[in-house]
C-alpha cells in the first residue's frame, strides 16, 4: 500500500495544469457552442466515464436561472444498447455505433483508457473523426489510441490503479474548471 501511495504521489506531483488544459478547453468549447460531450471507457474507465459525465452535467452547473449547463453523456451507461451492439455485431462497435447515431459535427468525444489499446475506443475515435467530432484521449503516450485521437492527455502509470486514479484527478480538475467557467457566465 505504501508503495502505491508513493508512486501515485509522484505521478500527481508531475501532473501539470498545462497537460490537462487541452481537455478543459475542449469541454469549454463544446459547452460554448452548445455541443454534446460523449465519454467512454472500459471496466474501471467505464465507471470513470460515467462519473465524469455526471460531474459535468450536475456538479458544473450554471448559477444564473435559465443558464445552459453542459450536455454530457457516458456511452457506457446505456446497458441495453451496449449489449445489443456487442451481441448482434461485436464489442468493437459498442461506442462507434452510438456516436454514429448520436454525435453531430463539432461535438466532443472523450476516450478514457489505461492501456490505450482498446479496439472499441479506437473504432469510436475513427468514427468520431468521420463524423467531424473531436476526440480527446486520456491514455498512455505510446498507445494506439494516442495515434487515433486528435488530442492526447498523456497518462503514464506503473499500474492500472494509478492510471485510474490519475484519470479521476484529470476529470475532477476539468470539472472544477468548468464550474468556474459556468459561475462566471
Amino acid at each position: 500500500m505504501s508503495a502505491h501511495l508513493r508512486a501515485l504521489s509522484r505521478r500527481v506531483s508531475a501532473l501539470a495544469p498545462a497537460t490537462i488544459q487541452p481537455l478543459a478547453s475542449a469541454v469549454e468549447a463544446a459547452w460554448r457552442a452548445d455541443r454534446m460531450v460523449f465519454i467512454a471507457g472500459n471496466g474501471g474507465s467505464a465507471a470513470t466515464a460515467s462519473h465524469f459525465a455526471t460531474d459535468l452535467s450536475k456538479t458544473a452547473i450554471p448559477r444564473a436561472p435559465g443558464a445552459r449547463g453542459i450536455r454530457a453523456v457516458a456511452l457506457t451507461d446505456n446497458v441495453g444498447l451496449v449489449t445489443a451492439w456487442a451481441n448482434d455485431h461485436s464489442y468493437e462497435h459498442v461506442f462507434a455505433e452510438q456516436l454514429r447515431n448520436l454525435a453531430r459535427h463539432d461535438d466532443l468525444f472523450v476516450a478514457i483508457s489505461t492501456s490505450g489499446e482498446s479496439a472499441n475506443l479506437r473504432k469510436a475515435a475513427v468514427t468520431a473523426s468521420d463524423c467531424g467530432v473531436q476526440t480527446v484521449a486520456l491514455a498512455p503516450q505510446r498507445s494506439s489510441l494516442a495515434i487515433d485521437a486528435d488530442v492526447l492527455i498523456p497518462v503514464e502509470a506503473e499500474s492500472v490503479q494509478i492510471a485510474e486514479d490519475l484519470h479521476h484527478i484529470v476529470c475532477h480538475a476539468v470539472t472544477v474548471h468548468m464550474a468556474a467557467v459556468l459561475a462566471a457566465a
